[in-house]
């Protein structure tokens, strides 16, 4: 009995962990062929065969034989020295693995998967129509799971971020319901000039004075305004201001300040036009007067200080006044002229700016020496302010700060509010509120809409009478209707409903599936027309979700989808953090459009449905007249007048320039800013473009070079390394990709020989499957012609970041069918698109 017993337990374990035997002929294929190498005391490359028996519910037993399955496949195993076995053999041994495999590995598996930042963010934005809302300081940033950060298995709950919902709910609940006003103390503030704020050349402090000497539109080149005052509640207010002018010009009348008011939140580049204007007042005398006034200031804002009537204009549109400007200072102060052109004709010529650059002026002023100028020299002067009038009105000022004439603000107060009013956030809160509330007369209606726009789905009885339950005994305990409403608000938004998404197994019913076809291609959640597909039951109609998908996926290079599925599969997210050394002057500007050009090229590829051969071998690219030139060495064929200007460019195919693998994008994100190495492009080449990512290098390996000595080029360096057997068989992949992309530096520009040293770049090599290459030309073409490898990596990629997960092997195989069918059709990538979000991996949690 205790037998029979022992035998029963051992059965029903077995089948628990879903344990098997190996049959006869797999064990022996194994003996023979692999276990000299891989058993128990060997475990070359840490890889241990050496089993009886098999728990395929083990994932590390189902990656450990997904790379046995490839070795064999491939030919890699058993190595080409070792005794091979009969093709009928391998055939077989193949055919029990991928059975094992595809038998273990079931469609599905996304773990409970949160909205990570990004997600968050827009749906928070949708639901509640804060167009202008931004989450707290400190939010947690996802971190990158398998090179994504909207991955299921990634996207951990950490005591940061439920403290951070928990603040966000609250700000949200604000925004819809503020919390009653308090009584505002009258509070006065005063800021005196050196509490103010000097902007590029916008003023200067002398003394207890900013001078003011500008009137040109953007508020950073012609205003000052207090550094540490801002509106907390809006209302009226009594400000005072202290003004005088400083050595005005004789009969020129009074000189004008506007004071307006900004927002503080508004950018910097902001013109003083476009300002609510508070007052005006006339300013005549040299002494500091007092000017008062009564304003109403809203919540956020601060009050600009502008010299209306100055004869100094740095706009491009008023350039004529700064070459008057110019002219007439020459008549008075002869040698004006010449000191500039003294300067222009130096080496600080181009550099010259602000207040430096006067003092320069003003050196060549006191030599007393300048030879009086020709009427074309003078021409040259002046012909250089009216083309470049921000940099010479930028200078000149300084001269108007130290000669006049000039506005001289000294102090500024503000005191109040003596009442309070409502200001535009004020408003604009009670507008949100009421599209809110909408026109339901009792709160269960607007709670029941309320929850199933936050969760993305109708909610059930219970659900909605814990919510309402929960405003009404809230307003039983003594708070008001809107503090009960406020309080639901906060709790739907930390509820798991609202935060995650598709929590049931299996098949993702309409409801979970328009959630995650909205997430995939707009990055929110799911809109009104997509959930009345839902709501039908039609989305699970394969005509109705191949429509709907055509209707979301993206047309923009700006869309979210693009920007976030290529800045993680390109890594064109870290370009930011990537200085190039000041030698390939590409600036940060380059670096955006760098971005630009891969986020545009993908765009077009996607909405024009053009082949899949378009991301290796294209006949067009996108890029600024600058980048064509500078980077790519471009004769004709641009724009030469979109100097700074995405724009698409046509291109003949077959070149180096062109394609993913031509990209300065690409080429930044695989290099350090200074200098590229083969392996680090090797390895992303396969990652991301041929879908064969190198496993980890055993711990066996070590992390330097067992003998470099006597290496001078970096393929000697790299070759030293991979003679060793432990390197060798990884190396045989990654290095070929590597040294075919060398010919490109760190920023994407092509060069003939590797720097330092000197010598000819050798970009040849011998790829895995026995193809000869000579550089990266001989590369596109070997991966035109085997784009199913190409396009089952994207694929693969782009299901990751649809699904949160990692399709497993069973997955990979519909993939491959997929691109198969694709491939016969047209290899059209919107097509692939749309066939993917009609898989069963797609449509399975």
């Amino acid at each position: 009995m205790r037998t029979i017993l022992a035998t029963w337990i051992i059965v029903a374990s077995s089948q628990l962990l879903a344990t098997d035997s190996i049959p006869e002929s797999p064990f022996n294929f194994l003996a023979d062929h692999c276990l000299e190498c891989h058993d128990s005391d060997s475990e070359k490359g840490e890889i241990n065969l050496d089993a009886f028996e098999i728990d395929w519910s083990s994932k590390d037993n189902l990656f450990l034989w997904e790379r046995v399955l490839k070795a064999l496949d491939s030919g890699e195993m058993p190595p080409r020295k070792a005794d091979q076995p009969q093709g009928k053999d391998r055939k077989k041994m193949i055919a029990w693995v991928d059975k094992q495999l595809t038998d273990n590995t079931t469609i599905g598996g996304t773990l409970a998967r949160r909205l990570n930042r990004a997600e968050y963010h827009k749906t928070i934005t949708s639901l509640f129509g804060l167009n202008s809302f931004e989450l707290p300081a400190g939010f947690p940033v996802d971190r990158e799971h398998h090179g994504f950060d909207n991955i299921g298995e990634g996207l951990v709950l950490s005591p940061p971020l439920l403290e951070s919902y928990s603040e966000t709910a609250r700000l949200v609940a604000d925004e819809i319901f503020p919390p009653p006003r308090s009584a505002h103390e009258s509070v006065r503030e005063e800021a005196k000039a050196e509490d103010l704020v000097i902007s590029y050349s916008s003023g200067t402090i002398i003394e207890d004075a900013m001078r003011l000497g500008m009137k040109c539109d953007p508020i950073t080149r012609s205003c000052t305004w207090p550094s540490k005052i801002e509106i907390e509640t809006s209302g009226v207010y009594e400000l005072e201001i202290d003004l005088s002018t400083f050595r005005p010009k004789v009969n020129s009348g009074p000189m004008t300040a506007r004071i307006f008011a900004r927002d503080i939140s508004s950018p910097d580049g902001i013109t003083h036009s476009s300002l609510r204007l508070l007052k005006e007042v006339e300013v005549t005398d040299e002494s500091p007067k007092t000017f008062r006034f009564t304003a109403e200031l809203y919540e956020g804002q601060t009050p600009v200080i502008n010299w209306a009537n100055a004869p100094l204009d740095s706009d491009r549109s008023d350039k004529e006044e700064l070459v008057a400007f110019f002219e007439k200072k020459d008549e008075k102060q002869p040698g004006y002229l010449a000191s500039w052109h003294k300067l222009l004709q130096s080496k600080d010529s181009r550099g010259f700016r602000g207040g430096l650059g006067w003092e320069k002026v003003k050196e060549n002023l006191a030599r007393g020496d300048l030879p009086k100028l020709t009427e074309k020299q003078r021409a040259e002067v002046l012909k250089a302010v009216a083309g470049n009038p921000v940099q010479y009105a930028e200078t000149v000022v300084f001269d108007v700060f130290e000669n006049g004439p000039a506005l001289e603000v000294h102090r500024l107060s503000i005191e109040g509010p003596s009442h309070i009013i409502d200001g535009p956030k004020d408003k604009e809160r009670k507008k949100t509120q009421s599209r809110f509330l909408g026109d339901d007369v009792e709160p269960r209606e607007t709670i029941e809409r309320y929850l199933t726009a936050a969760f993305r789905r109708p909610v059930d009885e219970k659900t909605a009478q814990t919510f309402l339950a929960l405003h009404d005994e809230h307003i039983a305990s003594g708070h008001s209707a809107e503090e009960a409403m406020h309080l639901v608000i906060r709790n739907v938004l930390i509820s798991p409903r609202f935060l995650y998404r598709s929590l049931s197994d299996g098949e993702l019913d309409s409801y979970d599936l328009a959630t995650r076809l909205s997430y995939f291609l707009t990055g929110g959640p799911p809109n009104g027309k997509l959930l009345q597909k839902a709501e039908a039951g039609s989305l699970t109609d394969p005509e109705v979700l191949r429509n709907e998908a055509k209707r979301l996926i993206p047309t923009g290079a700006n869309s979210d989808f693009v920007k976030a599925f290529t800045g993680q599969w390109l890594d064109t997210r870290s370009l930011a953090e990537i200085m190039p050394d000041p030698t390939f002057k590409f600036n940060s500007s380059d670096t955006n459009h760098a971005r630009q050009e891969a986020e545009a090229f993908f765009a077009e590829i996607l909405r024009e449905n053009r082949p899949m051969t378009d991301f290796i071998d294209p006949d067009f690219t996108w890029t600024t007249g600058r980048m064509a030139k500078n980077v790519y060495g471009l004769k004709s064929g641009y724009n030469k007048k979109k100097d700074k200007t995405i724009h698409r460019v046509t291109l003949p195919r077959g070149g180096r320039i062109g394609g993913l693998l031509g990209q300065s994008a690409v080429m930044m994100a695989t290099a350090n800013g200074v200098d590229t190495q083969p392996v680090l492009r090797g390895v992303w080449v396969l990652e991301n473009i041929m879908g064969m990512p190198p496993p980890p290098p055993p711990k066996s390996v070590p992390a330097l070079t067992p003998d470099t000595q006597g290496a001078t080029t970096p393929r000697e360096l790299l070759s030293t390394h991979t003679n060793s057997e432990s390197c060798a068989g990884c190396h045989r992949k990654i290095d070929p990709v590597g040294f075919a992309l060398e010919n490109f530096d760190p920023v994407g520009r092509w060069r003939e020989k590797w720097p330092e040293i000197n010598q000819k770049i050798d970009a040849s090599a011998t790829m895995h499957d026995g193809t000869e290459i000579s550089g990266v030309v001989d590369l596109k073409a070997w991966l035109v012609a085997n784009i199913n490898q190409f396009s089952e990596c994207l694929s693969e990629k782009l299901l990751t970041y649809a699904t949160g997960r990692v399709p497993n092997y069973s997955e990979r195989k519909e993939i491959a069918r997929i691109v198969e069918k694709n491939h016969k059709n047209g290899k059209g990538f919107q097509d692939l698109m749309i066939a993917l979000i009609e898989s069963e991996t797609f449509r399975t949690k």
